[in-house]
């Protein structure tokens, strides 16, 4: 079963002060972001990711970015999609590569 998740992003001050294309395009890279909007008040992104693996990982991927001065999880989900359905965990370790293997 996949997972979804949404995140609020507060961009850091020196880069807020750029073009946002540059950012929205860049967060757009990431396979596992379905969409992001920028919002007013507190906080300045949200971004809902979908995933067939642990959503730490996404938060992993967010968080390196420069511009990411803080990162809040709003809510997380579990979600059926007919993209993910009847993988085994050793299907999805090949479609994605980040999920880590059991040891023995």
């Amino acid at each position: 079963m996949a997972t979804r998740a949404y995140f609020i992003i507060n961009v850091a001050e020196k880069m807020a002060q750029t073009n946002y294309q540059d950012i929205l395009k860049d967060i757009e890279t990431i396979p596992e972001v379905k969409s992001v909007d920028r919002v007013r008040g507190a906080c300045d992104l949200l971004v809902e990711v979908e995933a067939p693996i642990r959503m730490i990982f996404v938060a992993n991927k967010l968080m390196a970015k420069d511009w990411v001065k803080r990162l809040y999880v709003l809510k997380v989900e579990p979600f059926g999609t007919e993209e993910y359905q009847g993988l085994t965990m050793d299907e999805l370790q090949k479609l994605k590569r980040v999920i880590p293997a059991k040891t023995a």
